[in-house]
């Protein structure tokens, strides 16, 4: 019995070999995805860990953001309060580092990806679901009480606003979807004479 070096052993004993990215065509979809949201992180949540949207800034991204998202569209990110600003910084250093490890997995066939991908979607969903219902809700009875203002967080510009959040829900939620099977990527390996 040949086995190919690039087969690996799990745990129960079966040897295993990636499935070639050739056979799974519907990967692109993750890949093609999860590197425009490696480019989302590190441009746009930058933007909101460090300043905020501002067409008058020195930062460039900052102006981008603006032109491009928020003004317009979605006074919270302008605002950038401090829940956004952290949820900012984890979706700009973790978000986008495991995005890279993503697109890395995806291409080379990677397992070890699947466990950490569970993680995630609840993280990402969950941050995204309390972005997108402030939008819709806004928070201008609480600015009142709070700070004797009545600055409101709602989206201004819906369906644009929707566009650009709902894909780090349903990308993630399909990523699980993907990952439900124990080996996502590899197949076992039959014996040749």
């Amino acid at each position: 019995m040949t086995i190919s070096p690039a087969a690996t052993t799990t745990e129960s004993g079966v040897p295993r070999r990636p499935i070639p990215l050739r056979e799974r065509r519907y990967d692109w979809f993750f890949i093609v995805v999860f590197t425009m949201f490696i480019g989302s992180s590190f441009t746009g949540d930058i933007v909101n860990m460090v300043a905020r949207p501002d067409p008058d800034s020195d930062f460039f991204l900052a102006r981008v953001v603006y032109h491009v998202y928020a003004g317009g569209t979605d006074p919270l990110l302008i605002a950038n309060p401090r829940f956004l600003q952290v949820g900012a910084s984890v979706s700009a250093l973790v978000f986008g580092t495991f995005y890279v490890l993503l697109v890395y997995c995806f291409i080379r066939g990677r397992e070890w990806i699947r466990k950490p991908s569970f993680i995630y979607t609840g993280m990402v969903v969950q941050t995204t679901f309390i972005v997108v219902m402030v939008g819709f809700a806004g928070d201008a009875p609480l600015f009142q009480a709070v700070c004797n203002a009545a600055y409101d967080y709602t989206f201004t510009n819906v369906p644009k606003a929707l566009a650009y959040n709902l894909p780090y829900i349903i990308v993630p939620i399909l990523l699980t979807a993907r990952m439900w099977r124990a080996h996502p990527f590899t197949r076992v390996v039959t014996p040749r004479n």
